[in-house]
């Protein structure tokens, strides 16, 4: 009988929380590394190898593979540019010969490192996602956390590019960066889309700007983050000191009706990334499929769409919930807002984010550790 980390036997009841579980299904997933070799005899099998012409000998395979490789070369060649950013790169889109080329090439990195907790359909269901706390992604449905696009929008390749290279901390997806050639992973991030229709449905996703740069962080943007986590209400859901125990954290489930946890932004891990532009995007963006919203528009809210205190004096003291009131009355109208030139009303909105990434960086400063271990190689910004 199989079991998962938290129900084997004799496993400690906090198991479901440790920080050491990461690691411990990193060690199942390289268990089931086997898996993959079967996965890939089976892709093979459902896109051979085209026959050779008549008259021509067999031998003319090998060169055939030969001349594919150095086809995605020389397409990733031209993507260069757009593959060597993490943030968008507009494109022109791969025509159909080349988009081929790409994912018969990412089919079989696919199945070679991926499959074994993807699943070689893409649904997630891999020889190995039984033993993992967090579920590996389900490809099929289309519905990507990480993105720099709109809620409910697909992700661009250069979001789907950044989780293969970077990983998902916290979880058993490790980073490829500097294991995996970047024009595998590339490709791969090509196959991938062919598990969801949704990317055949035509339009080019296009994301929401991202800040050029980050602010440097001082005690009063992480004061006034902190007055902005309350006013947006993040505490019902990871609570009043960030630890994921807000009183709805109960009731959440994601789109599929499953329970999932609240983040427990203490820990000083982001799955979405720990850089402060990390942050930022996620609450600019929001976490498909779950209940986390995105903080675009929804943030530029006066004061008159608070006028009800009654939520928050449970959770103030009355120090606490005078300075709230004060906070609250120093915000301009909704109507003042929405009649500003745009670029003072977008301005003022991404003051506001960059608040608040600066109070939940706040909350994993004793974890400086764990912050190092996921964020050394990207330190930059």
């Amino acid at each position: 009988m199989l079991f998962t980390l938290a129900e084997m036997p004799g496993a400690h009841p906090d198991l479901r929380s440790s920080r050491l579980l990461p690691w411990l299904t990193a060690l199942l997933w390289l268990a089931a590394s086997a898996v993959p070799a079967r996965a890939q005899e089976a892709t093979e099998e459902e896109t051979p190898a085209e026959e050779p012409a008549e008259g021509e000998e067999a031998e003319g395979v090998p060169e055939e593979e030969s001349s594919e490789e150095e086809s995605v070369e020389e397409v990733v060649e031209e993507e260069e540019e757009f593959v060597e950013m993490e943030e968008y790169v507009p494109r022109p889109t791969l025509d159909p010969g080349r988009l081929l080329v790409a994912q018969r090439r990412g089919a079989v990195v696919y199945a070679q490192y991926c499959a074994a907790c993807h699943g070689r359909r893409g649904d997630g269901l891999g020889a190995a996602a039984r033993f993992l706390q967090v579920a590996p992604r389900n490809f099929t449905t289309g519905v990507y956390k990480w993105r720099t696009t709109p809620t409910g929008e697909l992700p661009t390749d250069s979001d789907l590019l950044r989780t293969v290279r970077r990983g998902v901390p916290g979880t058993a997806m490790p980073g490829w960066d500097g294991r995996l050639p970047l024009r595998d992973m590339w490709a791969t991030v090509q196959y991938i889309k062919t598990f969801s229709p949704r990317f055949l449905e035509g339009g080019r996703m296009m994301p929401i700007p991202m800040p050029d740069a980050v602010p440097a962080f001082d005690d009063e943007m992480r004061q006034s983050g902190r007055l902005v986590y309350i006013l947006l209400s993040c505490w019902t859901c990871h609570g009043m000191d960030g630890t994921g125990n807000g009183p709805a954290s109960d009731t959440l489930v994601d789109d599929d009706g499953n329970p999932i946890v609240a983040y427990d932004f203490t820990q000083g891990q982001m799955r979405g990334g720990t850089r402060p532009i990390d942050i930022y995007r996620t609450f600019t963006s929001g976490v498909n499929g779950t209940p986390m919203p995105s903080y675009d528009e929804a943030i530029v809210v006066g004061r008159d769409g608070y006028t009800d205190f009654s939520t928050f004096e449970p959770v103030l003291s009355r120090e606490g919930m005078q300075r709230f009131r004060q906070f609250v009355a120093s915000l301009p109208t909704t109507e003042e807002l929405w009649a500003l030139p745009e670029q003072e009303r977008l301005a003022w909105g991404i003051q506001k984010r960059w608040d608040l990434v600066a109070y939940v960086l706040s909350l994993s400063s004793g974890n400086t550790a764990w912050r190092y271990l996921w964020t050394a190689p990207y330190t930059t910004e």
